[in-house]
């Protein structure tokens, strides 16, 4: 009875198993259908079906069908890049044929008057050779000329010499007349001096010559009073007066006699002193004289000196004139010839611009292609498409990228091809990448930039996350109404932006680590090449590898290393932990720098013995995923990540549509060595 009770209850939880089975099967079966009608209408945008690892037909179905969607949403996001580009290049092509042609036929044209102006050209040089041999002439004779005049200067300035020499002499011959009349003058004075003398000594026999008369009076008194005894006196009084008369007559006319002689010695002194006034005078004129006869022999001098240069320079011109002369020979002959060539290049223009309206034909075919492909991509959704409505706003938008690794590449190559759809509704996007030269700084190129863009008024700024420099700038873009949208990982304040499109760090961090414990076996030595601190996935991401990895208690993380976003600090540092310690089976990079940690692995010869886990799918890794050295690599959807955020953001803008969420996921998917060679 227990027997066929336990057979019972065996049979019944077969059955339950069976049904459980049936169940799972069927719900996987039902995701497949649903996927495969969405595959059918072009959404391409969907997650990869969950695959057991089981042999059975629906996990192979599964697989092949993540593989078939994943290489179709690939190959339509690669081709949308590279319409861009062949759009480009097509209207590039195409204005270069329109201006190819347009100078072809204006070379034609202008060919024709190039052949009459060489005629014309001919004749003028044939007229300048001419005027070339008139103009020797001239110079010939112009030299003749000037060699006249440098003997005429040179015979001035041997006359100035000489009235040089006669001014200096008369100056001395005058020198001594000064001085004579100067000597004359002062003997007057003297002798001027001595006549006032006599004049004194007159007037004391003037004064002698009275007393005596007087004297001569008192006597005549006294001899009258005398009587007859007083007589003898009398006559003398009488002979003393008539002597003091004379004695004063002859002194008065000796007076006058002075008198005239003073006023002649003073005419003369006067003459004599405007004599001297005019010689200082005219001294000063012969020195002017002097001066300027020694001004006129140096610059006579001088100018004899420029003639001869001027002769030298003239002999200088005769020759270049003679070699004018065979240039404008050989410029003739040069003429002809380019006359003779410009029939040939005629007919050649001619035959390029036939060859060049084919060419624009062909354009214009491949316009039309590229047109086709446009059209058959839209049939596909890889990701939010831009609304089409009447009345839309026409906006202005920005979308700031890092530019040193493939992600960013990939972000780019997004970014261009929303720029093109919005483009053909009236918008206008710009990607401003942040390559810093030597000496500069990202964060001060983020600000310029930034600040650029708020003083020209954009609608919306589209930034990774973790830019920096930027805050102040952020609150001012802000409170002029521009819209912000973060992506890539979430900026620290959250206020700023309206919405942030990302792949969840912490998940993708939690993905690397169970993929590392899957690749060891769930025991091992672990390292972490850690990114930057202060840009927020880093972060994350090491914090979710670290919580994936605590279930493992033979999971040991090592350290961790901190590398630069910079390739050659990433290779070193690796190279130089992988020399030190050889027991790191798993080394996890948490930024995008995955490839030269495995060029670092190779290099060391740990090919079999490190694996490295990291982020960023590109042709340069696939090789090293096959041979072991990458183990795992998580793929971000760096086009969608460049792509939707600015269709989003246009939306928002231009149509009113509210953001899905204030966090918009990005896709996300694994590549290892099970699919790899299943990529594009």
């Amino acid at each position: 009875m227990a027997v066929v009770i336990a057979i019972a209850v065996l049979e019944f939880l077969v059955i339950v198993a069976g049904v459980i089975l049936l169940k799972k099967a069927a719900n996987k079966q039902n995701v497949l259908v649903e996927n495969a009608e969405k595959l059918v209408k072009g959404k391409l945008d969907i997650d990869d079906i969950p695959v057991s690892g089981k042999n059975d037909s629906i996990s192979i179905i599964a697989s092949g069908f993540n593989s078939i969607k994943t290489n179709l949403l690939t190959f339509v996001e690669s081709t949308k890049q590279n319409v861009v580009v062949l759009s480009d290049a097509v209207e590039t092509l195409t204005n270069s044929m329109r201006a190819n042609q347009s100078g072809n036929e204006q070379i034609a044209n202008n060919t024709m008057d190039v052949d009459e102006k060489t005629i014309r050209q001919l004749e003028l040089v044939q007229d300048n050779l001419a005027v070339v041999e008139e103009n020797a002439r001239q110079m010939d004779e112009a030299i003749r000329q000037m060699e006249i005049i440098t003997e005429t200067l040179k015979e001035t300035a041997q006359i100035s010499n000489s009235g040089m020499g006669n001014l200096e002499g008369y100056a001395k011959d005058m020198e001594v007349v000064s001085s004579d009349l100067n000597a004359i003058n002062k003997t007057l004075i003297q002798f001027n001096d001595d006549i006032k003398k006599v004049s004194e000594v007159g007037d004391f026999i003037i004064g002698i010559s009275n007393q005596l008369k007087l004297l001569s009076f008192n006597a005549s008194i006294e001899a009258a009073r005398a009587g007859q005894a007083g007589r003898g006196f009398a006559v003398v009084a009488d002979e003393m007066t008539g002597m003091s008369e004379k004695t004063k007559e002859g002194m008065d006319r000796i007076s006058s006699i002075l008198s005239g002689i003073t006023e002649s010695s003073e005419s003369v002194a006067k003459s004599i002193e405007k004599c001297t006034d005019t010689y200082n005078n005219s001294k000063e004129t012969f020195e002017e004289v002097n001066t300027s006869f020694r001004a006129i022999n140096t610059h006579a001098v001088d100018i004899q000196k420029k003639i001869v240069d001027i002769n030298k320079m003239f002999g200088i011109i005769a020759d270049n004139s003679e070699k004018s002369k065979d240039v404008a020979q050989k410029l003739h002959e040069t003429a002809q010839e380019i006359s003779d060539k410009t029939s040939e290049i005629a007919g050649v223009s001619q035959e390029v611009t036939a060859e060049s309206l084919q060419i624009g034909a062909n354009t214009e075919a491949l316009s039309g292609m590229v047109d086709s492909i446009t059209r058959m991509l839209k049939r596909f959704e890889t990701g939010i498409v831009p609304v089409k409505q009447s009345g839309a706003k026409k906006v202005k938008i920005a979308l700031f990228s890092m530019a040193d690794n493939e992600f960013w590449y990939g972000v780019r190559r997004g970014c261009n091809y929303a720029a093109k759809e919005l483009e053909e509704l009236g918008s206008y996007v710009e990607f401003i990448p942040l390559l810093a030269k030597e000496g500069e700084n990202i964060d001060d190129i983020s600000a310029e930039n930034m600040l650029r863009l708020i003083e020209n008024k954009y609608d919306g700024i589209i930034y990774p996350g973790f830019l920096g420099g930027v805050e102040h700038l952020l609150k001012r873009a802000k409170d002029e109404g521009i819209k912000l949208m973060a992506y890539n990982c979430d900026n620290a304040n959250k206020m700023l932006r309206e919405a942030c499109l990302f792949s969840d760090s912490v998940v993708q961090g939690e993905i690397a680590g169970k993929a590392a414990a899957k690749l060891i076996n769930k025991s091992g030595n672990v390292g972490i090449l850690m990114g930057k601190r202060n840009v927020l996935g880093n972060v994350d991401r090491n914090k979710g590898f670290r919580n994936a990895l605590k279930e493992y208690s033979d999971i040991h993380i090592l350290d961790e290393v901190d590398i630069e976003d910079n390739g050659d600090d990433v290779y070193k540092k690796t190279l130089e932990w992988l020399k030190k310690d050889k027991n790191i089976k798993i080394l996890f990079v948490t930024n995008g720098f995955l490839i030269d940690t495995a060029r670092a692995i190779e290099d060391a010869g740990m090919r079999g013995k490190t694996q490295a886990i990291g982020f960023d799918i590109n042709p340069e890794l696939m090789p090293y995923i096959r041979s072991g050295v990458i183990g795992t690599v998580i793929n971000q959807d760096s086009f969608g990540q460049g792509h939707d955020p600015v269709i989003h953001m246009y939306n928002n803008i231009a149509a009113n549509v509210p953001y899905v969420s204030e966090y918009i996921n990005a896709r996300s998917s694994i590549v290892d060595a099970s699919n790899v060679d299943d990529l594009i």
